[in-house]
């Protein structure tokens, strides 16, 4: 039986051969993980953007069943502080009275970590209308528009 003497330059390919599939496979997965770590923080971001936006509707409806109330109210009246609206969201909102008898109702709602940062925030306003007591009816709000409220920016 002959043995064949493999030449010096054939001596350790195989073993730059395994490096180098080792390392593709490395970045491979590598790139794998990062793509699902930045898909599970968009899914968490938009959990939480939904959160915020329950509170911020939550903080309407609060304003709206005092709205009716500000018949004759000064320009400006804010709510008292952010109110918690279930375990970790809060909203806070504000009557602005845009001319005798229309109103923009504002809220803002927030959904917070552990230690009470801010994740995400939302804007909401609604604007309506108050119509005055008459008689034993007393004044109401009422809504414009069939959506009822609109997204706010900063």
């Amino acid at each position: 039986m002959t043995h064949r003497r493999r030449s010096g330059s054939e001596s350790g390919f195989g073993l730059l051969l395994v490096v180098v599939v080792l390392a593709l496979m490395g970045a491979l997965s590598l790139g794998a993980f990062g793509v699902a770590r930045r898909e599970f923080r968009n899914a968490s971001d938009l959990g939480y953007s939904a959160q915020a936006f329950e509170a911020a509707e939550a903080g309407l409806a609060s304003a709206e069943s005092v709205a009716a109330g500000f018949a004759g109210a000064p320009i400006l009246a804010p709510m008292t502080g952010p109110t918690s609206a279930g375990p970790g969201t809060r909203f806070t909102t504000s009557i602005l009275r845009l001319n005798e008898s229309f109103v923009l109702l504002t809220s803002v709602g927030e959904r917070l970590d552990g230690g009470g940062g801010v994740l995400a925030r939302r804007y909401l306003g609604l604007v309506g209308k108050v119509i005055p007591a008459v008689d034993s009816v007393p004044p109401r709000f009422v809504r414009l528009g069939s959506r009822g409220w609109v997204q706010l920016y900063e």
